[in-house]
């Protein structure tokens, strides 16, 4: 018996060996057939590629040495060989297409051999290059299909567009979208009158002017995609299901509009250009252009994309944005990591402790939150849960986020906490007996962080027996809006620890820059310098709405005084006693706070507040006035980012532009303060 069971194991194993050889022979004589056809002789680097026995061509993208699947110059040679191969072989019955890496489809083109294109005229003849292969798959004469699961954004949607059938899995990370807009560019590989038949003229003109993504459900309802699978796994018998059953025959595709919906394109003008200026960023305006002008045949929208494309791409505002994507990119991975923190407490909830908490929650982490202000707790708890209402939606989610965020009056989370935040007023003693007292019920693990704005870390470490422990995260106001967290290192600081911070503030979804402690750190000593120029050209008789204006124009996205108010004139007043200002400056600030006209705040600064917003005339001038006078108040930023560089308290002027730009909102189609200096 035993002898018997043991032959039957190695059956067993024999007819698994089989079949996979079996298995394998039909993929490899697929392969072989297809590669046997290819001019160059060459093999398939970024694609598998196989004939099925019902004669299926799949097709397996896999860009080699990427972490996703972009579409760049090597992928589309050996794509337009696979396409001469698919023409050509008369007994195909259809063509499907899917990645061949998990979790994603298509990222797009791959936008750093974009920047190899110097002229208008490059980026048209590769876009000419690209327009064909994409009408030839298209033009294929039998039955196409896609599979998506993951993102397929940009030029990834594009590809997907020229089959006949689009699936897609219901995954809350599938994303179809077009985010072009958000480098300065549109649509440049046919996508947009692809996407206009399908979808109508305001889907496409939201998804090309706005530049979010949508998901499987909406991608479903409005007919930008076909049928939606339960599983990735799904995909593929789904797909071959389909192909089998049009026996051969290419369906007729159907347009959904013959003529632009000029309504839609009203709407548009109204919602996305209204702030905008063509001048600053031209893509918004150049989008919509496109659709009103071509919107009667979806394929002169295409083909036409190649007269618009080239000049956006190769213009300043494209090449800045695409700057702000690098260093965008350059930022996240310096937060990869695990940081190791699953309990926070945060001590202090008023508006910067309670958000802080608050987001902290939202992210998944476990949170305590003291104060010895009972009501700022509770404060701090309803704000919490009108931002969880608003960012997460579904009822079980803002639930679970409020249980995760616990009100701790007698400061008892400190003792088992991975990190402790303290947001208490800004004064040197005050944070020095909080965190003397922090050290002593902290386990020694745990990480000391200090949102201050302006006092020198090793200021506060002198109350510690382990300043090691101790690091700056500095986040910035409003907290859930601002991407930006300095996270900042003094000469007693653990690089160890420094790290961490870096990672927790990616796992939070924040954007870290890492600065030296200095007065001011990065940000509030560039930001300083110009609103105190601004407030000191007010006291000597500058309009404050003029100089608002000027800025806002540049770009900005509020003026200093507005920004000012915004603030807190007394926080103002506080931080320049640290950092220094004018004489003007200080003595208008005094009298400021002196009558309780201390911003919005108070309903009462230098504007009157309705609200949030605030009171102001919005009348442009000369726009060489308006430039002079915007130059004018930007020259303290730029000399002191210029100087953060030159004493290391940033490590690079990109890392300087990062900060400024997801700080305070700097315009990105500037490409931060002292990339826009260098280009004057």
């Amino acid at each position: 018996m035993i002898q018997l069971r043991i032959i039957f194991e190695e059956l067993k194993v024999l007819l698994v060996a089989l079949l996979f050889l079996k298995n394998l022979t039909i993929i490899s004589k697929g392969v072989n057939d297809i590669m046997q056809s290819l001019k160059t002789g060459k093999d398939l680097m970024h694609w598998l590629a196989n004939i099925d026995e019902d004669g299926i061509a799949w097709l397996y993208l896999q860009t080699v040495g990427k972490s996703v699947n972009v579409l760049n110059n090597a992928v589309m040679t050996e794509l337009e060989c696979l396409l001469d191969r698919l023409e050509n072989k008369k007994d195909l019955r259809g063509v499907a297409l899917l990645s061949g890496k998990k979790g994603g489809f298509v990222y797009g083109a791959d936008i750093h051999e974009f920047e190899t294109l110097k002229t208008a005229s490059e980026v048209a003849n590769h876009m000419l290059y690209v327009h064909g292969l994409f009408n030839r798959i298209e033009a294929l004469p039998v039955p196409s299909c896609v599979g998506v699961d993951g993102i397929a954004v940009g030029g990834g949607l594009e590809i997907a567009l020229t089959f006949d059938r689009l699936f897609i899995t219901s995954s809350s990370k599938t994303k179809l979208g077009f985010p072009e807009v958000n480098l300065g560019i549109m649509p440049g590989y046919g996508g947009s009158g692809r996407a206009y038949g399908r979808i109508g003229t305001k889907a496409v003109l939201d998804m090309m002017v706005s530049g979010r993504p949508i998901g499987s459900i909406d991608a479903i309802k409005t007919g930008l995609a076909d049928e939606l699978v339960d599983k990735p796994d799904d995909l593929e018998k789904s797909m071959r299901e389909w192909i089998i059953g049009c026996n051969g025959e290419k369906p007729i595709f159907t347009e959904l509009e013959t003529a632009a919906d000029a309504t839609a394109i009203a709407a548009a003008k109204d919602k996305y250009l209204k702030r905008l200026r063509s001048d600053h960023t031209p893509a918004p305006a150049a989008i919509i252009e496109h659709v009103e002008n071509f919107g009667h045949d979806k394929s002169a929208m295409s083909a036409s994309e190649i007269d618009v494309f080239p000049n956006l791409m190769v213009s300043s505002a494209s090449k800045n944005l695409r700057r702000v994507f690098y260093l965008t990119d350059a930022v996240r991975k310096s937060a990869r990591g695990e940081s190791g923190i699953k309990r926070m407490h945060v001590v202090g909830a008023g508006v910067m402790g309670g958000d802080i908490a608050a987001i902290g929650a939202m992210a998944g982490l476990d949170v305590t939150l003291t104060d010895m202000n009972d009501a700022a707790i509770v404060g701090a708890i309803a704000r919490a849960k009108k931002l969880f209402e608003r960012r997460l939606k579904s009822d079980e989610k803002v639930a679970l986020a409020l249980a995760r965020l616990r009100t701790d009056l007698d400061g008892n989370g400190a003792t088992d906490a991975d990190l402790i935040i303290e947001a208490v007023a800004e004064k040197l003693e005050v944070k020095q007996a909080v965190f003397k007292n922090l050290e002593a019920v902290s386990k020694a693990s745990a990480i000391l962080a200090t949102n201050t704005s302006a006092i020198p870390l090793e200021d506060i470490a002198t109350a510690l027996n382990g300043p090691e422990r101790l690091i700056g995260l500095h986040f910035f106001n409003p907290v859930p809006v601002l991407p930006l967290v300095e996270v900042i290192w003094s000469k007693y600081s653990d690089p160890e620890i420094v790290s961490r911070g870096m990672q927790f503030a990616g796992q939070i979804g924040k954007m870290p820059v890492r600065c030296k402690s200095a007065p001011g750190f990065l940000v509030n000593r560039a930001l300083l310098p110009y609103i105190f120029k601004a407030i000191e050209a007010v006291a000597g008789g500058e309009k404050a709405d003029h100089i608002d204006e000027a800025l806002v124009d540049f770009g900005m996205p509020m003026g200093p005084i507005e920004l000012a108010d915004q603030i807190g004139l007394d926080v103002c007043l506080d931080v320049g006693i640290v950092l220094g200002m004018p004489p003007a400056t200080k003595a208008l600030l005094d009298e400021k706070c002196r009558t309780g006209t201390i911003g919005r705040k108070s309903g009462s600064g230098f504007y009157e507040w309705d609200g949030n917003r605030a009171i102001r005339a919005h009348q442009s001038k000369d726009p060489r006035v308006m430039a002079a006078i915007a130059k004018n108040m930007l020259a303290p930023m730029i000399e002191e980012c210029r100087q953060a560089v030159d004493e290391q308290v940033v490590v690079s002027a990109d890392s300087a532009d990062a900060g400024m730009i997801f700080g305070i909102g700097f315009p990105g189609f500037r490409g931060g303060p002292l990339n826009w200096f260098k280009e004057q």
